[in-house]
């Protein structure tokens, strides 16, 4: 009965932080996403993907899929959308709770769960949808079912592992293969489990892998060719690691100090608990002992390793491994505040632990006060709760209790500040969304809103507006295509300068200040500074020659 008591508000203050995300209008990759799925039905076609009507190979098609499928059942929504998305990956946290349990105890898998269900990177990247958002759910699945299958050693726990492979492989390609191939090649390796590594089963995964693979296969395939395979195969894979096809940078800490935040405020057990997991294992010289595991440092180390040292990284790259980074947070958490031979690790642990819920809460500030100054009574009145809250949960009993429940506060104060004042302010000056309300409202019912140049190259121009038309790179694409008289445009500076060369007739209807909301910085947030980091769209009507 306490637990229930106790769950009931964490569930209430979990909602009440992330509703007000579900009404954040989506940005770049995210609205492209869905885009692709609204194609699918406007096109009918489930197997070849298009985006602004060009043909479509970067990700394979689950997650689009799944948006084609909500569009069809509720409408273009970006509400229900991320609502059924946010639903599928409950999934993922059952399964990031069942791998613990399996691997260690109930009580592991569950706050590993809890973990993984209240970090920052959670939340940001079910608003912010990603196929890293969805390939997270299949890769732990599939993980889970591998090693019920070398545990306990039901066959169906192993077919339903490589069910799951191929699961993730439609989500993301390869990369939903390699995370659990190494996750359960680690183990097995290490373990000397020779009758599993030379097991007959792995050959019959092959097909089941590749049955699920075959729509992603076969739509590329019929679009691009040979290279289409070799594209998901290869060049999107390996390309972004060289730099051959995309990224050209690269930063071997970058997945380091990206986790800070990206599982904050679990970061310190993070750290802590990887460490001390390697340690363990090197103490103890990989002796075979039972109930040794190396799916979690498999999974974890062998991806990011290979991350690390692409040309290409992004905060999203490494969703897939953040549950089992938290299962042995969880594991080491419990040890840590437990056994009496980590009493100075506790100590450090739990003076770490304050000063990030103190910087937490103190963040929230700034943005109320100065930033974005808010003026909403009831806002206020949830900051003082939340606040009223933290100030009561640092006079309890200094336990391990008590520092989840103020660092729960602490995200929570943040998070609720971030979807409910943050994100809809910044919003005001991603212009796109503007542009998209002034077409519809004003745009005749046959007019297309057109993008037109990579200045403008913002997806949620098509995802939001009801009439969406091409994406227009060039001038030699704009007289190629030639959009009619009565079609509408949203470009920048130069997308005006070379309609002007081409003596293309258009009206001005809308001149915006615009700040992408995925490239902030601290010069836009501070008002005194903010004009002069603003750029300058353009909505435009083309007019009768």
């Amino acid at each position: 009965m306490k637990k229930i008591v106790w769950l009931v508000p964490v569930i209430v203050l979990y909602l009440l932080v992330n509703i007000p995300g579900l009404f954040v209008p989506m940005v770049v990759n995210a609205a492209k996403y869905a885009q692709v799925g609204r194609e699918i039905l406007d096109n009918q076609d489930w197997i070849h993907l298009t985006i602004g009507g060009d043909a479509y190979d970067q990700k394979p098609p689950l997650l689009f899929w799944i948006a084609a499928s909500v569009f069809q059942l509720f409408g273009v929504s970006g509400v229900a959308y991320k609502i059924v998305v946010l639903l599928i990956s409950l999934i993922g946290v059952y399964a990031t709770c069942k791998l613990g349990e399996l691997l260690y105890d109930k009580r592991t898998g569950r706050l590993a769960a809890f973990f993984w269900a209240t970090s920052l990177g959670y939340v940001h990247f079910h608003n912010d949808i990603h196929t890293d958002t969805l390939l997270v759910i299949p890769v732990i699945l599939s993980i889970w079912q591998f090693a019920s299958w070398i545990k306990l050693g039901k066959e169906y726990h192993f077919y339903l592992g490589a069910v799951f492979v191929g699961v993730a492989m439609l989500a993301k390609g390869p990369v939903g293969l390699v995370i659990p191939a190494s996750a359960v090649g680690l183990h097995l390796l290490l373990t000397r489990n020779l009758k599993g590594i030379f097991n007959y089963r792995w050959l019959v995964a092959i097909p089941v892998v590749g049955v699920l693979i075959l729509p992603a296969l076969w739509g590329l395939f019929n679009q691009f060719g040979v290279e289409g395979i070799k594209f998901y195969f290869w060049t999107n894979n390996m390309g972004r690691i060289t730099g051959s096809y995309h990224g050209s940078s690269n930063d071997p800490f970058f997945y380091i100090h990206t986790s800070l935040y990206m599982i904050a405020p679990w970061a310190i057990l993070g750290f802590i608990g990887i460490f001390m997991q390697i340690r363990e294992k090197v103490k103890n010289r990989l002796k075979q002992s039972e109930g040794d595991e190396y799916f979690t440092l498999g999974g974890i180390l062998v991806y990011l390793l290979v991350a690390s040292a692409a040309k290409q990284q992004n905060p999203h790259y490494e969703l897939a491994v953040l549950p089992l980074i938290l299962i042995i947070a969880a594991r080491w958490a419990y040890r840590i505040f437990e056994e009496p031979v980590h009493r100075a690790l506790k100590k450090i642990v739990g003076k770490i632990h304050l000063v990030i819920a103190v910087l937490l809460i103190l963040l929230v500030f700034p943005f109320l006060l100065y930033f974005f100054p808010e003026k909403r009574v009831w806002v206020w009145l949830m900051i003082a709760v939340l606040m009223a809250a933290f100030a009561w949960l640092l006079t309890w009993k200094n336990n391990l209790e008590k520092q989840l429940a103020y660092l729960f506060v602490s995200i929570s104060a943040l998070l609720f500040t971030l979807n409910i004042n943050i994100l809809p302010n910044m919003a005001r000056y991603h212009s796109s969304f503007e542009a998209c309300r002034v077409f519809n409202d004003e745009a005749g019912e046959n007019s297309k809103l057109h993008i037109y140049t990579e200045e403008g190259r913002y997806w949620d121009i098509f995802l939001y507006s009801e009439n969406y038309g091409r994406y227009i790179v060039t001038k030699e694409d704009y007289q190629r295509i030639k959009p009619p008289a009565n079609d509408w445009l949203y470009t920048g500076p130069q997308g005006v300068n070379e309609l002007a060369e081409m003596h293309v007739p258009v009206d001005t209807v809308l001149v915006m200040q615009h700040r992408s909301l995925s490239r902030i910085v601290l010069k836009f947030l501070n008002p005194k500074t903010r004009a002069s980091k603003l750029q300058t769209r353009y909505l435009l009507k083309i007019k009768n020659e």
